[in-house]
This record gives structure tokens, C-alpha cells and sequence, in this order.
């Protein structure tokens, strides 16, 4: 504006208030400006109002609510942040500020870059492979948790654990997990929970916040702390789109908190659920082979019916060649003593005329009786060998049979008694980690649990009242007690 046009008028407050804030709207638009959070103040119709400072100086600040909605944190005190917006003149007042329209953090691209080298430098040493880190037992007794006393992540790690395994034990080793000091005292709790020893796994986290918050779980000091950890790792840091160095160096990540007890509980909720299956399973697949056994005895009934009847049969056969043969030997015999008896007439034929013919002639037939009789035996005998060794084979096959009989009903005694005694130990080796999800083996390690009246479990001893009576629980009773006042 041409300061001669104003030269020599009057102008009233109003106007000149107008005047400075054209001319600084149109000059101070879209501008950044970094400075340190002073005086925050939400209101409560959603507005955000502050200072920015630096060394030497201070420029008031407003973020109205449909900015502040959408901003990715909420500022506070101390807070070092750049702005963007521009610079607008609050005329009732002649009072200037920024309107914020986004803000972030100062310095986050230097700190991403700092993580991300530190990154490179760790996994050239080879900290992030998988073959160098600890598994996670599948059946914990006790799960460590590494994180601050307060908060939702705390809550939400203990639910889940409680809920899906509430035979385990959990040791807390509380500790900061934001600021300066955050790093050294989750390196030491990590340290202390590895010389106590009495933690199967560790739960090291916190829930989500911005890079600066979850820093510590990326400095030097956590990331050894985790690989020198002879008790597994989980780190549950942040939520899914959050991300700390101690992810990498870890057994496991968790993208939430509530993630990690999973993790840490995965192998008895897996073996609570199987175990509700078990009977069923059991009584189906003894069922099935039951039904496949019951189903090849009637075939094996069959099979004895049939032998049964060969044998019979076989027997009918020999009985009938043992009568043929002794009807062959019968006419045999019949013959010779037919040709016999002519021998005898010719004899007497021929006794008065020629003797010495006759004697020769008698004795020729004779002889040739003799050996036609000797002929007809010596077939008769032969058939009757041959019958007999007949009959020592069939009935060879027929022992043979019947030892493969017995030994089919032997195999399947034997095949069905493998069977039982698979099941039986199948059951019996499920029988150790059921007994250890019994509330009551917690109680005979010298725990106690305490009930109200109504039922009610007590957790806290803040949760009773004062003279209120309670009922406490032992392995082997329980006994009434009352509360007496603080």
C-alpha cells in the first residue's frame, strides 16, 4: 500500500486494525514456523490454544477443531513442533497469531534417519536373522511382562493372559517406557528378569504413541539388553503401523500389546481348545475302528463255514476212493478164483489120457492165476497209496488253513490291543499339561484365592471394604476372615 494515501488522514482504531491485518494476511500465508509448545489450553468446544516460543521471543497460536481433529497427536508443554499456517489479525483486539492448520513434530526426519542407520548397523551384525533367536515355549508357567505399571497396555496384557491362561504365572519388572530415562531402566528390567530366572518368556512394550515416544525401544541399550537375553523376547510395541528396532532383534513381534500375551499364551489356548475335542475324537475314532474289526469278523465266520464244509467234502472223496479200491481188489479176487476153478475142470479133463501133460498143464495155470492175482493186488495197492497220499495233502492244506485262521484272530488281538494301548497313551500324555491348567495345582504352590460373599473373586485389596467378610481359599480348605479397618 502507498503510505502517501494515508499520509495527512485520520484513521480510527477500527480501520487501521483492518488495515494491518490485509496487509498481513496477504503477506504471511502458508508459512511454517518451528518453535517449542508453551501454555496449551484445549477448549472445550474442541480448539486448540498456544504459544510458540523460542530463546528470545513468542507468537500466539489457535488450531480450531476441524484442524485439531485430524492432527496426529495432541501437543503439549515442552513439545518441539513445526506449524503450518498463516498469520491472521484478531481485529477486537489488534492482536495477531498464527492459524495452525497441521502440525508435527520438529526434527522427526532426523530421528527416522538416525533410527534407520542404526538399523543397517544391527542387522550387518547379523542380530536380525532368525537362526540365532530363542523359540517361545508353547506351555509357559510364568510370562514376564517388561512395561510401565500404568496404562491400558498393562491392563490389556494381563486380561489376555488371565483369560486364555489363567494357570500361569506373571511377574511384572515395571519400568519407564517413555523419555530420557526410559532406555536404561527397560535394559535393566530386561537384565533383572534374566537373573532372577523364574520367567519362561518376557513381554517387552508399551502401547502406541509418536516416533519420539517409542525412541526408547530403538536405542542401543534395549536392542543389546534383547539380544543378550537368554529368555525369549516378545516385543509388543506401539500398534500395527508402529514399529521399533526392538521388533527386529526380538523371537517375536507383536503388533499390539494385546497381540503379545497372545503370542506368549498361543500353545495352552491351543491345548485348552484340543482338549475339549479330545473325548469326542477319541470315542469317534475307536468307534470307526471298532465298526472296521466288528466288519471282518463275519467274513472270517464265513471263511471257517467254507473250510468246514471242504473238509467234509474232502473226506466224502477219500471215503469213496478207499470203496472203489476195495471193490476193484474184490473182483480181482473173484477172477482168480473163477480161472481157478476151470483150472480144476480141465484138470480132470485131461487126468485119464496124458498125466505128465496134465501135471504140466495145472501147474502152468496155476502159476498163471497166481500172477494175475499178484497183477491185481499190486493195482489195488497202488491205487490205495495214492489215495493215502491224497489224503495227506488235502489234509496238509487243510492244517495250513487252519493255522492261517488262528493266526489272522491272533494278529487282529494283537492289532486291536495296539490300538487301546495307543489311545491310553495318547491320554496319558495329555494328562500332565490338564493337570497344570488346574486352578488347583496354583493353589498347592502356596497361592491362595479369595472370594466375597456373593461369589466374587477379589483381586485387589483395595476392591474390599472396610469389616467386609471373605472367604480364603487353600489347596487343602478354606477358612472365613474379615477385613478390618485401615
Amino acid at each position: 500500500m502507498d503510505e502517501n494515501i494515508l499520509a495527512g488522514h485520520s484513521l480510527s482504531v477500527s480501520e487501521t486494525n483492518h488495515l494491518i491485518r490485509t496487509l498481513i494476511k496477504e503477506s504471511f500465508y502458508n508459512i511454517s514456523i518451528v518453535g517449542e509448545v508453551s501454555t496449551f489450553r484445549p477448549s472445550a468446544n474442541g480448539h486448540w490454544y498456544f504459544k510458540l516460543k523460542d530463546e528470545k521471543s513468542q507468537l500466539d497460536a489457535v488450531m480450531f477443531r476441524s484442524a485439531a481433529a485430524i492432527a496426529p497427536f495432541t501437543p503439549k508443554d515442552g513439545d518441539f513442533v513445526e506449524v503450518h499456517g498463516s498469520i491472521d489479525v484478531y481485529e477486537p483486539r489488534g492482536s495477531y497469531q498464527i492459524v495452525v492448520q497441521r502440525i508435527t513434530l520438529a526434527g522427526v526426519g532426523q530421528l527416522l534417519a538416525q533410527i534407520q542407520k542404526r538399523k543397517e548397523y544391527y542387522q550387518s551384525l547379523g542380530w536380525f536373522e532368525a537362526e540365532g533367536k530363542l523359540p517361545i515355549p508353547p506351555y509357559p508357567t510364568n510370562i514376564g511382562i517388561v512395561t510401565a505399571t500404568t496404562g491400558a497396555a498393562i491392563r490389556d496384557m494381563l486380561d489376555t493372559t488371565r483369560r486364555r491362561a489363567p494357570s500361569v504365572d506373571i511377574t511384572i519388572y515395571p519400568t519407564l517406557v517413555q523419555g530420557r530415562e526410559a532406555a536404561s531402566q527397560i535394559a535393566a528390567a530386561i537384565a533383572h528378569a534374566n537373573a532372577l530366572g523364574i520367567s519362561d518368556v518376557l513381554i517387552v512394550g508399551r502401547g502406541g504413541g509418536s516416533v519420539e515416544d517409542l525412541l526408547p525401544f530403538s536405542e542401543d541399550e534395549v536392542i543389546k539388553a534383547i539380544h543378550d537375553s537368554s529368555i525369549p523376547v516378545i516385543s509388543a510395541v506401539g500398534h500395527e503401523i508402529d514399529t521399533a528396532l526392538s521388533d527386529y532383534v526380538a523371537s517375536r513381534r507383536a503388533i499390539t500389546p494385546t497381540d503379545g500375551a497372545s503370542i506368549a499364551t498361543e500353545g495352552i489356548w491351543a491345548l485348552r481348545q484340543n482338549l475339549a475335542k479330545l473325548p469326542q475324537e477319541l470315542s469317534s475314532l475307536m468307534g470307526a475302528r471298532t465298526g472296521k474289526l466288528s466288519a471282518r469278523l463275519p467274513s472270517l465266520d464265513e471263511l471257517g463255514r467254507s473250510m468246514r464244509s471242504r473238509t467234509g467234502s474232502l473226506e466224502m472223496r477219500l471215503g469213496y476212493a478207499s470203496d472203489l479200491a476195495r471193490q476193484a481188489l474184490d473182483s480181482k479176487l473173484e477172477d482168480a478164483q473163477r480161472r481157478l476153478g476151470q483150472c480144476a475142470e480141465r484138470m480132470e479133463g485131461v487126468l485119464g489120457t496124458k498125466a505128465a501133460q496134465t501135471i504140466g498143464e495145472v501147474a502152468r495155470l496155476w502159476m498163471e492165476g497166481c500172477h494175475a492175482m499178484d497183477a491185481a493186488l499190486g493195482r489195488a495197492q497202488s491205487r490205495l497209496e495214492r489215495a493215502r497220499v491224497d489224503e495227506d495233502i488235502i489234509m496238509g492244506r487243510i492244517g495250513a488253513l487252519t493255522q492261517r485262521i488262528a493266526s489272522n484272530w491272533q494278529t487282529l488281538s494283537l492289532l486291536i490291543a495296539h490300538r487301546i494301548g495307543t489311545a491310553s497313551l495318547s491320554l496319558e500324555a495329555l494328562r500332565s499339561p490338564l493337570e497344570a491348567l488346574d486352578p488347583r495345582a496354583v493353589l498347592k504352590r502356596g497361592y491362595a484365592m479369595v472370594k466375597r460373599e456373593d461369589g466374587t473373586i477379589v483381586r485387589c485389596a483395595k476392591d474390599l471394604g472396610g469389616h467386609e467378610t471373605m472367604t480364603i481359599s487353600f489347596a487343602d480348605g478354606s477358612v472365613r476372615a474379615r477385613r478390618l479397618e485401615d
